[in-house]
């Protein structure tokens, strides 16, 4: 059996680096809270923290056709209402919640298999 490594996901954005106060996707630093799709970054569509998440942030979200959504919630692990992560359920949406950091970490690794992946990431300062 041949094994070959398939690049065709390598040129999907990237999240390149994450501080306290940015986050950087390809070449742009964001210091707001932001939405990273495999397409695009969206600025400005989010609460000051996931606590503070409606249905209108998810729907944005679920627009996107995400097979998971990733949470990245700062430092400290925090979870979105329960409206929200039982509306991800009953769409059968797969989510993590975990620190901004290990999000982007997990965002690169699962875009670069071609997974339909979105990010909520809210800046850890």
């Amino acid at each position: 059996m041949k094994i070959e490594l398939d690049n065709s996901y390598q040129d999907r954005p990237k999240i390149a680096a994450y501080s306290n106060n940015s986050i950087t996707v390809a070449n742009t630093a964001y210091s707001s809270n932001i939405i990273v799709t495999t397409g695009t970054v969206i600025e400005g569509c989010l609460p000051n923290n996931v606590q503070n998440m409606a249905e209108s942030h998810i729907e944005t979200i679920i627009g996107f056709n995400p097979e998971v959504v990733l949470f990245g919630t700062g430092k400290i692990i925090t979870f979105p209402p329960d409206e929200i992560c039982h509306t991800l359920y009953v769409r059968q949406i797969g989510f993590e919640v975990m620190d901004t950091g290990a999000a982007c970490r997990s965002f690169n690794f699962l875009s670069g298999e071609g997974r339909q992946v979105v990010s909520a990431l809210f800046i850890m300062g």
